[in-house]
């Protein structure tokens, strides 16, 4: 059961809260595994936005095709990883048949989960700041208020940032990318970040990346996303025309 599964592994917990966002459960592509989904409309509507910049997909989608090697990789976990506040914590409340519980990792659907999460992996691969050595890392704090500068500015491990969990490792001979691969499990391995090997492709001529297939020919766009659209029905009507345009 996926609330027991999530209940042992102390990702959520049980409280009582005046917050009680609602569940939606969606079934995954395979029509056996579901996904809990959490409602926080209401939630998110009392959030104040947290503003941070991120990233344009047609800035990430540039020069992809110069490389020959490409690795996709899907970070494990994702906003898991990221301790939720005592306040944050109440406010992520969700209710069940089962009863209420209460988030003690990011989850999904919160308004400022992805600029948060954006910005931890902009640290991790630009090295914006390390935590000082005295430091216990699975304390929750913001390495950007206190953490210690890097002596100087360092580029990307990558060459370039990446959208939220998507990592792409791009290379213009095997052994660069396999190099940029192996910074960026050192730098993964010091912030505590942990990569999902089954979602992740290694060595490939071509890899999905943000809706797109990516390879040295160019972008293209997924067959999957082509044949919803060659499969439309034909409009018939001028409402339907309309709506087709």
């Amino acid at each position: 059961m996926l609330i027991k599964g999530m209940l042992s592994a102390k990702i959520i917990t049980t409280f009582t809260s005046p917050w009680a966002s609602p569940i939606v459960v969606i079934i995954k592509a395979n029509e056996v595994d579901i996904r809990l989904c959490i409602d926080y409309q209401v939630v998110n509507s009392f959030t104040r936005l947290m503003v941070y910049p991120m990233p344009l997909i047609n800035d990430l989608l540039e020069d992809l095709d110069k490389a020959l090697w490409y690795c996709s990789l899907d970070m494990a976990s994702g906003f898991w990883v990221v301790s939720m506040t005592p306040r944050a914590r109440l406010v992520s409340a969700f209710i069940t048949p089962f009863g209420l519980f209460e988030w003690t990792r990011m989850p999904f659907g919160l308004k400022n989960a992805p600029q948060i999460y954006q910005r931890i992996v902009d640290n991790v691969l630009y090295g914006h700041m390390r935590i000082k050595p005295d430091q216990d890392l699975s304390n929750p704090v913001d390495v950007f208020e206190e953490g210690e500068p890097e002596p100087e500015p360092k580029p990307s491990v990558l060459g370039r940032r990446s959208y939220v969990d998507d990592i792409l490792v791009t290379g213009d001979s095997w052994d660069s990318m396999c190099n940029r691969v192996d910074k960026l499990l050192n730098v993964c391995d010091r912030w505590k970040l942990s990569i999902s090997v089954a979602k992740s492709y290694w060595g490939r001529r071509k890899v999905a990346y943000l809706g797109h297939e990516v390879s040295s020919a160019g972008l293209e766009a997924k067959p999957k996303e082509l044949d919803a659209i060659a499969n439309l029905p034909f409009p018939t009507k001028l409402k339907a025309m309309r709506s087709f345009l």
